[in-house]
């Protein structure tokens, strides 16, 4: 039966292949492809051939993800350079062509042979990439196909990168991903030809990575929950959460990337965002008793400038994590930093008048200089958020990452730095892909196309032309990544694939249309196989005269609905044709990849799906609001984007209670916390009761995930929040309730 199986998928996929232009749906874009006539097909007694030893690992990567996968029979992979002699042998060669452009490579398939020609181990590597997509998508799952041939259409593929740095920057402060989940991403990385990790290592939430002379540094700042020295976030919960990395698994996984063309860039976020380095060691902060909580939420999190001890001890770690990484560049962070402490520290204080200084501002631009001459004497150069361009200028090697908007970063590149494009509006993957999905939304929706359109050189053309654009990066922030399972995979692809294509297609070539059939012929099929949980784009739906119209993604998505407002599964119909329906309010609609990937739930766009209640009602609470005039006409006015926010963290034993002034019959209730659409400030210790006569209660339901939504048998009176541990952030916020009609 397995060999029937076998012979069955190996005669489908043949037959497949000779129409479906092998070379056609390539991820990114190559620079020139120019197809010719005739196969080359691939079977038992073909053979790997390297006409250098340069390739020896190339070459076995090519054996090992590609035909080890594909067919049933050994591919013989000799460990000698062939001879002139054996060049006119049938099989796959690998060329080594001096003076080709770094990262460069040419793909020849011929009716006899396949040619994979390049100057170095990168563009050997890329031609590798390149000619595993043109293998079925199935290559890059966990079965083998055992097939016994298969057949590559003939094509000569000349390619070389847009941009000498394409990368993704990946917090794993907020959210801990262990080594072996870095790994992964990696993996995904090397496969849309992305070759710079930007490592977040440390940040306010956590401290990844080993230092031995301070063990401390990990001992506690590496954790946080109750009694640590960072307190609960993110819905991570009240006990222990985090984790680091020893030097020796750092070490291996530089050595990994290595394998894949990835350089690693370490950042050590300074001087703010570092409660996780100062909560380690206390002596670091400033002689300052003014109270703060930063722009990101959090309080004590600033290094002191003023106390030279401090260079010592971050000239300690530098000197570590230099003799860690490799890379050229050491990331110094230099963003967001709140003044406060710096502007009531004696020591701080002091500095500014030494150095003359007009503001507090300008102390980040001194101590950047210092981290700039440290880096130096351990061989570095120094990276940082655009912020660290402020002030004087430094050295001219320096580079910045940009994030603000196109004026903010101008302003740093009319300073003659190279950057490295992470612009938020484009480039930062933890913002929804829609309004209706889960993310931030500060920068904007980033759909992806609007992922595919990001074009530094359009934005600076003048900069470009002057060659100070080294590249661009995707931004992963985590603090949203804890959940749902997997989130990071959805919000990274697909808009990794777009970004994949910015840093590599040039723009002429560049057309989202085109890129968008790609993914769909093939493309999501490898992710699929590469076990990502991809983002799927959701149908759009009208109800017109009657009828429901359900618009697909895409011509080939599979679209599944149900009738009574639940989410579609896999078991669920799917749509086939218009429905005629006058419930139209009760059907929900999803795309489907697979059994196992699917969008969001989504009815009609042009209706009102849910037909809340308004009813009359007052609000009793023994929390303290910001704007406590304002509670009660906040929380009953049944605005949904309205939020009451506290003006202290909530504890066990706060309540919010809301009184309806009737009795209110209803099918649903769904109390919601926090900001809408995003997860921060919600309830992550507490459980919603009701009550039909205003005094007796019943539980109705446990937060998870800010929000407990229960179906109440009797008319209700009123409904509690009943807060029974402290929560995850200084403040929390609340909302109107959504009650349903029946």
């Amino acid at each position: 039966m397995k060999y029937l199986f076998s012979l069955f998928t190996s005669l489908f996929l043949l037959c497949n292949t000779l129409y479906a232009e092998t070379w056609k749906n390539l991820i990114p874009q190559p620079v020139q492809v120019e197809p010719q006539a005739g196969q080359f097909i691939l079977k038992k007694g073909f053979n790997s051939y390297l006409t250098s030893l340069d390739y020896e690992n190339q070459m076995n990567w090519l054996v090992e993800k590609g035909w080890e996968k594909l067919f049933v029979f050994e591919v013989v992979a000799p460990r000698k350079v062939v001879t002139k002699q054996d060049l006119s042998l049938e099989g796959v060669f690998f060329f080594h062509e001096a003076g080709m452009e770094p990262e460069s490579y040419r793909l020849e398939i011929t009716p006899n042979q396949i040619r994979l020609t390049a100057g170095d181990q990168a563009g050997m590597f890329y031609a590798v990439q390149t000619l595993l997509q043109m293998l079925p998508p199935a290559i890059y799952g966990a079965q083998d196909l055992e097939l016994r041939e298969y057949a590559l259409d003939c094509v000569t593929i000349t390619d070389q990168p847009r941009y000498a740095y394409r990368g993704l920057m990946l917090d794993v402060s907020r959210t801990f991903y262990t080594a072996d989940q870095v790994k992964e991403i990696l993996n995904w990385m090397a496969a849309h030809k992305l070759n710079r990790m930007h490592w977040h290592l440390t940040d306010d939430n956590g401290w990844r990575i080993e230092i031995k002379k301070y063990p401390q540094l990990t001992e506690k700042g590496a954790w946080r929950g109750v009694g640590e020295v960072t307190p609960p976030a993110y819905h991570q919960g009240n006990g222990r959460y985090g984790g680091y990395y020893t030097q020796r698994e750092i070490k291996e996984v530089i050595r990994y990337a290595a394998e894949r063309n990835i350089e690693i860039i370490p950042e050590i976020d300074l001087p703010g965002h570092s409660r996780s380095l100062v909560g380690s060691m206390p002596q670091m902060v400033c002689e300052s008793d003014k109270a703060y909580i930063s722009i990101n939420g959090e309080t004590n999190n600033v290094v002191c400038v003023g106390n030279e001890k401090n260079y010592k001890i971050l000239e300690n770690i530098i000197k570590e994590v230099a003799n860690l990484f490799p890379s050229q560049y050491i990331h110094i962070g230099g963003d967001e930093v709140d003044l406060t402490s710096w502007n009531n520290c004696p020591h701080c204080q002091q500095l500014l008048k030494e150095k003359g200084l007009e503001n507090s501002r300008l102390l980040l631009n001194e101590f950047a200089s210092r981290m700039e001459n440290i880096l130096k004497k351990y061989g570095k150069t120094m990276a940082g958020w655009e912020e660290i361009t402020e002030g004087d200028q430094h050295r001219p090697e320096t580079i910045f990452t940009a994030w603000h908007g196109v004026k903010e970063v101008q302003k740093c590149l009319d300073k003659g730095y190279k950057a490295v494009m992470q612009m938020c509006e484009y480039n930062y993957f933890d913002m929804k892909y829609s309004v209706a999905e889960r993310g931030h939304n500060w920068a904007g929706i980033i759909p992806l196309e609007k992922a595919y359109s990001f074009d530094p050189e359009s934005l600076f053309p003048d900069f470009a032309a002057k060659g100070q654009i080294m590249g661009v990066q995707a931004g992963m922030w985590s603090e949203l990544l804890g959940y749902p399972a997997r989130f990071i995979e959805h919000q990274l692809f697909p808009r990794t694939c777009a970004l994949a294509e910015v840093g590599w297609t040039p723009a002429q070539l560049k057309d989202y249309d085109n890129f968008e059939e790609r993914m769909y012929q093939a493309h999501f099929a490898r992710l699929y196989h590469m076990g990502i949980a991809f983002r799927v784009a959701p149908p759009e739906v009208l109800y017109e005269d009657g009828i429901l119209w359900v618009k697909p993604p895409h011509n080939s998505s599979v679209i599944r609905y149900t009738t009574d407002g639940s989410q579609p599964t896999a078991a669920s119909p799917v749509y086939r044709a218009t429905i005629a329906t006058e419930q139209p309010e009760n059907y929900r609609f999803a795309t489907f990849f697979g059994d196992e990937l699917s969008s969001i739930s989504v009815g009609a766009s042009n209706i009102d799906l849910y037909h809340y209640l308004q009813p009359k009602t007052t609000i009793e609470t023994n929390m303290t609001f910001r704007k406590a005039q304002e509670l009660e006409a906040t929380l009953t006015c049944y605005d949904y984007k309205k939020v009451a926010r506290t003006d202290r963290p909530i504890q066990a034993g706060d309540y919010l209670i809301y009184h309806f002034e009737e009795p209110v019959t209803c099918k649903r209730i769904t109390v919601e916390t926090g900001r809408p659409g995003i997860s921060f400030y919600g309830v992550s210790n507490g459980y919603v009761e009701y009550s039909t006569d205003g005094t007796h209660y019943e539980k109705a339901g446990e937060f998870e995930y800010n929000q407990v939504s229960f179906l109440p048998e009797k008319a209700v009176k009123s409904v509690r929040i009943v807060i029974t541990d402290i929560n995850d952030w200084y403040m929390a916020e609340f909302q109107n309730l959504k009650i349903e009609c029946k």
